[in-house]
């Protein structure tokens, strides 16, 4: 059973995830695979009886039977996790722990660092015909990749009791820490500066996937060639271009045929085709100068907006 509650937390929580971070892949959000673990009899008990757990009844009480481990790459994404563990209608959450109060409780320490939830299963769970029991509690760690490397690296040796690291291997541990702290805050402003460059494009990229889904009615297959195809031909996207693009499909519904025609193709199935037609319109003769589609992909777009591609390459 505790198998099956673990699977069926994982499968949920990559469901909310993904609708809540969404267009943004939530298999790259995932630092590591999202897989439960079920903990091994000899460890429930060390656990039950050789940790100083006050326990009255060892296997009930204790809530990480079964666990899973999220990691991501910034420590603002860990708060994304936690709406997103809170929202779930199939599971109870309590907070175990939380790294922010514990640094404010503690700020001149460094030390472990995760964000710890217990969700236990509500009444008419059932997973692949397995029925879980209400109240069947699964812990959920969510950290950073550096706090997850910390974790890996000391855990084991320093925070078991049945282990006593030597004063200066605690004191390299702290240091780690702190560097890491550090490290999180500059990735913090290196995101932050990349996401004002970043936002036109981005708007952009709403834009053509907007108006893709309603002209063509087809579903697009983003890729990374969108994004290539946005980098290049968002220069002749100027202000008011919502707008203008909108204008310009409606003034060209044969265009609509054309993509739908070669919708085979994964070029066609990138939103961006459309900047692709708008940047021919603007700029026929620039387009071609230094652009990520050969003569052979560009000629199509070409025709059919009744232009000549101009030869520019030789």
């Amino acid at each position: 059973m505790y198998e099956a509650w673990g699977a069926f937390v994982s499968e949920t929580l990559t469901a909310l995830m993904a609708r809540q971070i969404h267009p943004a892949n939530v298999d790259l959000f995932f630092r590591i695979p999202l897989r439960p673990r079920i903990k091994s009899e000899p460890s429930l008990l060390a656990k039950a009886f050789h940790r100083g757990k006050p326990y009255m009844d060892p296997y009930a009480e204790i809530e990480d039977k079964v666990g899973l481990r999220v990691v991501v790459l910034f420590s603002e994404e860990i708060r994304e996790v936690e709406r997103a563990i809170r929202s779930s209608e199939h599971w109870t959450s309590a907070k175990a722990r939380d790294f922010e109060d514990e640094r404010a409780a503690r700020p001149f320490e460094f030390d472990y660092q995760s964000l710890h939830y217990i969700v236990r299963a509500k009444s008419g769970v059932n997973y692949s015909g397995i029925e879980i029991e209400p109240n069947t509690p699964c812990e959920i760690q969510v950290r950073t990749i550096l706090q997850h490397a910390y974790s890996e690296l000391t855990h084991d040796t320093i925070y078991k009791p049945s282990i006593q690291a030597e004063s200066d291997v605690k004191r390299a541990a702290a240091k780690s820490m702190a560097l890491i702290e550090a490290t999180d805050d500059y990735f913090a402003q290196v995101r932050e500066k990349l996401e004002r460059a970043l936002a036109p494009g981005r708007l952009i990229a709403e834009t053509v996937d907007r108006e893709y889904r309603a002209f063509t009615d087809l579903e697009p297959e983003p890729s990374p060639l969108n994004t290539l195809l946005v980098d290049y031909f968002r220069q002749w996207a100027k202000e008011g271009f919502d707008d203008d693009l909108a204008e310009f499909l409606r003034a060209k519904p044969f265009l609509a045929e054309r993509i739908q025609a070669r919708a085979t193709e994964l070029l066609y199935r990138q939103p961006a085709v459309l900047l692709v037609y708008w940047g021919i319109k603007q700029a026929a003769r620039q387009v071609p100068l230094s652009s990520p589609l050969t003569d052979e992909e560009l000629a199509p777009f070409y025709s059919d907006l009744g232009k000549r591609l101009p030869n520019t390459r030789a």
